[in-house]
């Protein structure tokens, strides 16, 4: 599996989780297969399909918080 795979899939991983269907891979702060402590601005998940955590910025988090 090359990087550009990788990166693919952990984008299109990250758009499951974080509901966002227009998530480009630029939009990712940060992914590591150890946790991520988020930034300011950030927020942190992790993304099981390639297994990794992931770290974007707060405007592309879709998710709904009750």
């Amino acid at each position: 599996m090359s990087m550009a795979t990788l990166e693919r899939a952990i984008c299109t991983g990250a758009k499951v989780v974080f509901h966002n269907s227009k998530l480009r891979l630029k939009d990712i702060q940060e992914w590591s297969s150890g946790e991520i402590t988020p930034q300011a601005g950030e927020v942190a998940a992790f993304v099981p399909n390639p297994g990794v955590y992931v770290a974007v910025k707060i405007e592309c988090d879709r998710r709904v918080t009750s």
